[in-house]
């Protein structure tokens, strides 16, 4: 048997099944404003299969004056397993409505409108805040569909106010267990810096709620000695728990505790973030709070499709009108 080296064309898909070019593409195009008889729908079909064809992406996108591609813009906060997680339900989600799905990490402005421009992408989906100047500007350049975050227009308004909710449940949780002064440890030169400062405006939010003194703002590298050092000093300011940006901090936190001789949460208490794996791994396992993994699939594909629909989606709001998801794990580190 020769092996085909030149790639099946439409006009061999044609020639295969008996019919002529036009009524080929209507049916590899699913035209359902074509009739076109089921038994001729199904040898076409048949043909295609047998050749091997794969339509021509650069083609398809001339005829429609647009590529079949949704480009969804993050910035450098995803990063980390929580982040992995969401990223692929989301492409998943747009995914199972048809689309290819192209990941686009926000560098720039600049490079966001250079990337549109080249792409000429069906739909851009921003997981990042971006005001509404520049997605006109993608329109503009070729985007058919742009959905997303806009940033904040209150006055100290905080764009991640779902963190905001993690800090103050961290809090609440640690003062229902007697704590009255505690830290907060931010974990030093991370990408994920704009999370931390979320999460901090809610555990500052949530102590001034209880009466209860701002919260300690620590900056550490996760080195261990490092921290040893400084919960010294906290603990001689009467800090008695720590909230960590993260659950990496949080383990980084009880590390520095074993070598300080520390008890565990009798002499200090930690509560990380996100639910990690390794949280439940830890000696002692970390207390952590996170929001649930939701349906992150589902709430692209329904939100995609509305903006295609011509519906104005506001994420934003929709996420505020819902109940907060926040949930704590207890575990022997508090």
């Amino acid at each position: 048997m020769v092996q085909r080296t030149n790639r099946a064309t439409l006009t061999d898909v044609a020639r295969r099944s008996g019919v002529s070019t036009a009524a080929a593409s209507y049916v590899l195009n699913d035209r359902r404003d074509k009739t076109i008889p089921q038994t001729t729908r199904d040898r076409v079909l048949r043909a295609a299969s047998e050749l091997g064809y794969v339509p021509n992406a650069a083609a398809a996108a001339l005829r429609r004056g647009r590529t079949n591609v949704v480009l969804v813009v993050v910035d450098a906060t995803f990063v980390g397993e929580v982040s992995a997680r969401t990223t692929e339900k989301l492409t998943a989600g747009i995914s199972a409505l048809g689309y290819t799905v192209l990941i686009h990490t926000w560098i720039t402005e600049d490079r966001l409108l250079e990337v549109v421009q080249a792409l000429q992408p069906f739909g851009v989906l921003l997981l990042t805040f971006v005001p509404s100047e520049t997605r006109d500007r993608l329109k503009t350049l070729g985007a058919s569909h742009v959905a997303g975050y806009e940033p904040s227009t209150q006055p100290g308004g905080i764009d991640r106010f779902w963190e905001a909710d993690i800090g103050a449940a961290q809090v609440r949780h640690l003062a229902e267990r007697g704590h009255q002064i505690i830290a907060y440890a931010m974990t030093a030169e991370s990408p994920r810096l704009p999370v931390a400062q979320a999460r901090l405006a809610g555990a500052e939010a949530e102590c001034s709620a209880l009466d209860l003194k701002p919260p300690l703002v620590v900056a550490w590298p996760l080195d261990r000695a490092e921290i040893a050092s400084s919960l010294t000093r906290l603990r001689d300011v009467g800090v008695t728990a720590v909230c960590a940006d993260s659950d990496r901090m949080g383990i980084a936190v009880l590390a520095a505790l074993t070598d300080l001789g520390w008890s565990v949460p009798s002499e200090m208490a930690v509560i990380g973030a996100d639910n990690d794996v390794e949280s439940a791994l830890s000696t002692p396992p970390l207390t952590t709070t996170w929001i649930a993994d939701r349906d992150y699939g589902a709430h692209a594909a329904s939100w995609f499709q509305a903006v295609m629909d011509g519906q104005h989606v506001d994420p934003i709001a929709t996420l505020q009108a819902a109940p907060s998801l926040t949930n704590t794990i207890e575990r022997q580190s508090t």
